[in-house]
């Protein structure tokens, strides 16, 4: 506990002084060379799959987010530090959902460098598929997040679809994170893009790869000294 608390007082006097922006997210429009409905369908088996079985998503919409440092990395002792890639982790456990109403609620561990910091932390969503009447298209992908705790404040995972042929589709993807106080001041620019920006793009280019094959396969990792 002591060490815990000497982490958290060294990495918080470090950091108070920057202005950590509270709200970080991805924005990305690109093209998918699927059906619309092929990638419509894989937003909903995304956001169900969040919603109701996180632990399936690692089959799929999350390979390529593990393994980011090198097989030699023991060897040469490499170490975790607050800008690596794997500087935070969430450890899932409980899971509800709700079908009618389309709302689930995780409960999570959160690790940083390596360590439990915060304990059964709960992660509740709500999934909407929209589109403006009476036309069809776009259709809006929303999944909302919200956290029990004061570490995030919430979340958004977005995407909108529009055909742009029988065998085309334009994409808009956005995922949006709230930070709390604490852990704003704690992701610095290089820590949001070593160790969380790259893997929603990763996330995006997995959806896209399903969407176009019906299948993800796994991918080298993105490691960067």
């Amino acid at each position: 506990m002591r060490n815990r608390l000497l982490i958290l007082l060294i990495l918080s006097s470090a950091t108070l002084l920057a202005a950590n922006p509270k709200k970080r997210g991805v924005v990305i429009d690109t093209i998918c060379h699927a059906p619309i409905a092929h990638m419509i369908q894989v937003a909903d088996s995304f956001c169900y799959q969040f919603q109701a079985c996180p632990d399936s998503l690692f089959l799929w919409a999350y390979l390529s987010l593990n393994d980011t440092t090198p097989k030699n990395a023991q060897k040469k002792k490499v170490q975790k530090n607050k800008e690596g890639r794997d500087v935070i982790q969430l450890r899932y456990k409980d899971r509800s959902y709700n079908a009618e109403t389309k709302t689930g609620d995780v409960a999570i561990d959160i690790y940083v460098l390596g360590m439990r910091w915060w304990k059964d932390q709960h992660l509740g969503t709500i999934y909407t598929k929209t589109h403006p009447k009476p036309l069809l298209y776009p259709v809006t992908a929303h999944m909302t997040a919200t956290y029990s705790g004061s570490i995030l404040d919430g979340g958004d995972f977005i995407m909108i679809m529009e055909p742009l042929g029988p065998s085309m589709t334009l994409v808009h993807y956005e995922f949006n994170l709230a930070f709390g106080p604490v852990l704003a001041n704690f992701i610095s620019d290089k820590t949001w893009h070593n160790g969380i920006e790259w893997r929603f793009v990763t996330i995006l280019e997995n959806l896209i790869e399903c969407a176009e094959t019906g299948t993800v396969k796994q991918r080298p990792p993105k490691y960067k000294k």
